[in-house]
């Protein structure tokens, strides 16, 4: 992210800070001096002088990128920008103005409280980006990302969407990271103008059933299995775990959502009657609406005050499960206030969210429970530790287990690069491609197996495409093949996998949070010697900087 500040004299600083205690996804820093101006006369060596009254090199690259919205172009020229960056998709990474850039659009939250959730995802992208990029791009096409930050809400989801359809020119875009915005998008803008949409975190079920014309994909399984192993699990808490012979159950969805409606009526059918067969003083359902991302309705801190006030005639509740997104810490921190127990919480894979979980009171820890398709990947799983290495290695003090999707994220990109290299360019021929990667010679990430790849796909072959977040093996829906689903827990080290509770023959498999992480296997060092899928995969032209940035549901 860039940062200007205009200081007094004759002189102005232009500091890019990229400190990873304040934006973690960032990965190093740079300083430049640059000169104040009224005119292009005032600025040394043929530089420009802004509107800022700033001069710019005469030559720009990634680490000294062009101001006010301006690209850089193949000679190192800052040009304008024309149509490709616009409120609110204003970051870009790679060369977009090339005249054969291959420029992908992506949607994420990057600022306000699901920031957390949608950086590393951006940063896992941006890893896949740059093992293209130094293999000379698709097809000798250099991969460009444009990128659009939703705030975490639907109509800044829809307005970027918009930016990258209408004006950028975009085939593909990566994201949204909530299932109401795919849908949305989906239905009002990608799908009439032939843009391919892949999702690596939206998992309604219903988006499966969307009459799409294959142009909406996902690279994270539907939320059916989620579901069987939310259900199952509270069975197990209400069962074993809570200590009361007649446990109370609280159960809050996020209205108008149809993740959350999802899960809902998957768990309602894993739990027993007796919890739900209509006592109130067992089983209190409520729906809630979150203000602060556009929904209208009852906000959930007046939900938080229905449940104190049941709790005071019918007794407090002894588990509370939360479907929605990154609100769910809001309501349990606001529950810890006027609940006079210790009642249990379940969160789901929306709101595994490790900004928001830092700044959870401490006497949360332990007691809340999340489930999320496996995210950590089978124990020896190559092409994940692959993964985990080179992500440590590029984003020091960040570690993917300790976020949602990341690898499907970095799969994302992937699958749309190698449909490119095996059908085309357009939506439509990106998709054609993307039905070529799931039998055929096995390909794993890193830049020797994107290369082979490539190869064998433009040369009307196929690959059977083994990602950092697993087989994918797409169905006819665009689906990839169910995951596993895994428990995570609150600690005092963040929000660790513990292992899995429902396996791929839909098994229950009891596990409790404060039992200890299930090692996946060794995955080494990020600061041993990874190979070559480590140091020649960083990208030469994305070194880590931004060349500017601003900075519903759940997946």
């Amino acid at each position: 992210m860039t940062l200007l500040r205009r200081l007094t004299g004759s002189t102005a600083l232009l500091v890019l800070l990229l400190a990873s205690a304040t934006l973690p996804w960032s990965g190093c820093s740079l300083v430049l001096e640059t000169q104040t101006c009224q005119s292009d006369a005032d600025c040394p060596g043929g530089g420009t002088c802004t509107e800022d009254n700033l001069c710019t090199s005469a030559r720009c690259s990634e680490a000294l990128p062009c101001p006010g919205g301006q690209l850089c172009s193949e000679s190192g020229q800052c040009v304008a920008g024309g149509n490709l960056l616009a409120a609110p998709c204003e970051l870009s990474f790679g060369n977009i103005s090339a005249d054969n850039a291959f420029n992908i659009g992506v949607l994420l939250p990057l600022s306000g409280p699901e920031a957390g959730f949608g950086r590393p995802l951006l940063d896992a992208i941006r890893l896949a980006q740059s093992d293209f990029n130094n293999i000379g791009g698709v097809l000798n096409r250099p991969l460009g990302l444009i990128v659009c930050d939703t705030q975490g809400l639907d109509d800044q989801a829809l307005a970027g969407a918009s930016q990258l359809v209408e004006n950028a020119g975009v085939e593909a875009i990566i994201g949204p990271d909530y299932s109401s915005q795919t849908i949305d998008i989906a239905t009002s803008l990608t799908i009439d103008n032939e843009v391919l949409l892949i999702s690596p975190s939206a998992t309604a079920a219903t988006i499966s059933g969307l009459p799409d014309n294959d142009l909406v994909w996902r690279t994270s399984a539907s939320d059916v299995i989620q579901g069987i192993g939310l259900g199952e699990l509270i069975a197990f808490m209400l069962r074993d775990v809570v200590d009361d012979e007649a446990p109370k159950l609280a159960l809050l969805a996020r209205r108008d959502d149809t993740y959350a409606e999802g899960l809902r009526h998957a768990l309602l059918e894993q739990l027993p009657a007796e919890v739900t067969g209509g006592d109130a003083t067992r089983f209190a359902p409520y729906n809630y609406a979150n203000a602060s991302a556009g929904q209208t309705g009852d906000d959930y801190f007046d939900t938080v005050s229905d449940i104190i006030a049941d709790a005071s005639v019918s007794g407090e509740p002894d588990l509370v499960v939360i479907l929605g997104s990154g609100e769910a810490w809001d309501i349990a921190s606001a529950l810890e206030d006027g609940l006079s127990g210790e009642p249990f919480y379940v969160f789901v894979d929306a709101a595994r969210n490790t900004d928001l979980a830092a700044q959870a009171p401490e006497t949360l820890r332990g007691r809340v429970w999340g489930t999320a398709p496996q995210n950590i990947g089978e124990s020896g799983y190559a092409p994940y530790i692959s993964f985990r290495l080179k992500f440590r290695a590029e984003y020091p003090g960040q570690d993917p287990d300790d976020y949602q999707f990341v690898a499907n994220a970095f799969d994302a990109l992937y699958v749309v690069a190698l449909g490119a290299a095996g059908g085309g360019f357009t939506g439509p021929e990106i998709a054609r491609g993307m039905k070529r990667l799931s039998e055929g010679t096995l390909i794993e990430p890193g830049q020797s197996g994107a290369q082979n790849a490539v190869n064998i796909l433009s040369g009307e072959g196929s690959v059977n495409f083994r990602g950092a977040s697993g087989p994918l093996n797409f169905d006819e829906q665009g689906d990839p093949q169910a995951s596993p689903i895994a428990l995570w827990c609150l600690d005092s080290e963040g929000l660790p996998e513990l292992g899995v509770i429902l396996d791929d023959k839909l098994a229950f498999l009891p596990r409790r949070c404060g039992e200890g992480t299930e090692e996946p296997g060794d995955q080494g060092d990020p600061d041993a010697d990874v190979g070559a899928d480590v140091g020649p995969d960083a990208d030469s032209e994305d070194t880590g900087l931004n060349d500017s940035a601003r900075s519903d549901a759940g997946p």
